[in-house]
């Protein structure tokens, strides 16, 4: 049975559903030993860059060179060059998470070993291992599960007055194409900590608007719901010109030519196959022609909030006039598909 709240019905959630992070100005967590663990949440800001998330920041940058982060086999490709490439480091201490940093999925005894020494330790995946490295010096890290290699990782310390990103793009430059050719070791799958609202098995899902919050279902996981705090629209000159265009740019495409129409359903599939996996609610027929409406006014300098079908982009009479002046391809569409007019009438 589904329910829909309204109003004050956030004690209705925290007392009958299973409730994983914040919630309200709560949140709500497990202990080792299965204890519920509430506590009143507290803004922390976002730390500044570090030497290790700026080498995240790098590797994301070269996987998208090689492939687009919403094609299928992107998560692979980031993968390997995550942990293939070498972590370079200034002189310093370091604290690593065994789950990022050895790949480690569950607790156990594990032996360390570092340039010929080794140690053996109980680990698990959040434990953090600190490590001081000296100047000038590169070193090896291998990580033994019942005397076998498990993981293994490269530290090499640069030079202080070395700029970090550009050390990650001359190495990249160097060995990129080389480590997409290796086997990534299987590690086993991570475990995630998945922050939502589980409910009670007698109830099919819960929706709606909570005063501690925003309750939504999820499209991919069956009965769990997550929560958003409401978002307070600020104005500001962009936004208030992006609201009042968008209503010209929506009245222009309820307007378009029924011919236009079909052929830009087609141009569509062909368009989100090419850029986009197959989820089909992410960029739709109407989003897409928001999308270079807005581009072609952008380049042509024309004020949408003036915009519609008898006052039109200049220019701009088909498809394939909207299609040169935003720089898309055409997709394998026929010449005189994309000479299909955008109104019937002359503009």
């Amino acid at each position: 049975m589904p329910v829909r709240v309204n109003g004050n019905n956030a004690a209705f959630v925290e007392t009958f559903c299973e409730i994983h992070g914040r919630f309200g100005n709560k949140v709500f967590r497990r202990k080792r030993n299965g204890q519920p663990w509430i506590y009143e949440y507290k803004y922390k800001p976002k730390y500044a860059p570090t030497v290790l998330s700026r080498r995240t920041v790098c590797i994301v940058r070269a996987a998208a060179t090689v492939s687009n982060p919403r094609k299928k086999g992107y998560k692979d490709i980031l993968q390997k060059i995550y942990y293939f490439t070498p972590y370079f480091v200034y002189a310093g201490d370091y604290d690593f998470t065994c789950n990022t940093f050895l790949k480690l999925r569950q607790r156990g005894t594990y032996t360390i070993e570092i340039d010929g020494m080794k140690v053996t330790l109980n680990l698990a995946p959040r434990t953090k291992l600190n490590f001081e490295f000296d100047a000038g010096n590169d070193y090896e890290l291998k990580c033994y599960q019942n005397r076998s290699l498990y993981s293994q990782r490269q530290i090499i310390v640069i030079d202080a007055e070395a700029d970090l990103e550009e050390v990650y793009t001359n190495w990249f430059a160097e060995h990129l194409t080389e480590i997409l050719s290796w086997q990534l070791p299987y590690f086993g799958k991570k475990k995630v900590y998945r922050r939502g609202i589980i409910p009670p098995v007698w109830l099919q899902y819960i929706v709606g608007k909570t005063e501690s919050g925003i309750i939504y279902r999820s499209s991919f996981r069956e009965r769990f719901q997550y929560s958003r705090q409401p978002y307070v629209h600020s104005h500001t000159e962009q936004g208030d010109y992006f609201y009042t265009a968008q209503k010209q740019v929506n009245g222009c495409w309820k307007g378009a030519s029924t011919e236009f129409r079909q052929v830009w359903e087609k141009y569509h599939i062909r368009w989100f196959d090419a850029n986009y996996r197959k989820r089909w609610k992410i960029v739709r027929q109407h989003n897409l022609w928001s999308k270079l409406v807005f581009r072609a006014g952008g380049i042509l300098g024309f004020d949408l909030e003036e915009l519609s079908p008898t006052n039109w982009l200049p220019g701009v009479e088909t498809l394939g006039d909207l299609l040169e002046v935003c720089g898309m391809g055409i997709y394998g569409l026929r010449e005189e598909e994309c000479g299909v007019r955008i109104f019937n009438f002359d503009l």
